[in-house]
């Protein structure tokens, strides 16, 4: 079974927080706001809808390893054997790098 989740990596969470806001607040909307706007300009419309704490509690943001193990442990726990994991903003190296020698290395297999 497969799952997928987005997170945000960088060193500064607060930033990472406003860029999730900023570049993927849709994920957030309740119902089914997220799935059935007819076009981008109904999607801006909502934007204010979405909070830098709603984005806190629910996405990932930042370089705390154990937060980005434990919500891939929590897929691991539920049945899951392959999660995909997009990182959100334009750090992709620095991403893959910290998944590949400090998220990865803890999930033993």
């Amino acid at each position: 079974m497969s799952g997928g989740t987005k997170v945000c990596y960088g060193a500064d969470r607060e930033e990472c927080v406003r860029t999730v806001r900023r570049l993927w607040y849709n994920e957030l909307l309740p119902g089914e706001m997220g799935q059935v706007l007819p076009s981008p300009r109904h999607f801006e419309q909502l934007r204010e809808l979405v909070t830098e704490d709603m984005v806190r509690e629910k996405v990932v943001c930042g370089d705390d390893v154990e937060q980005h193990v434990s919500t891939l442990t929590a897929f691991a726990d539920t049945g899951f054997d392959r999660v995909y994991v997009n990182q959100i903003g334009d750090d992709q190296k620095g991403f893959f790098d910290f998944y590949r020698t400090k998220v990865l290395p803890r999930l033993g297999g």
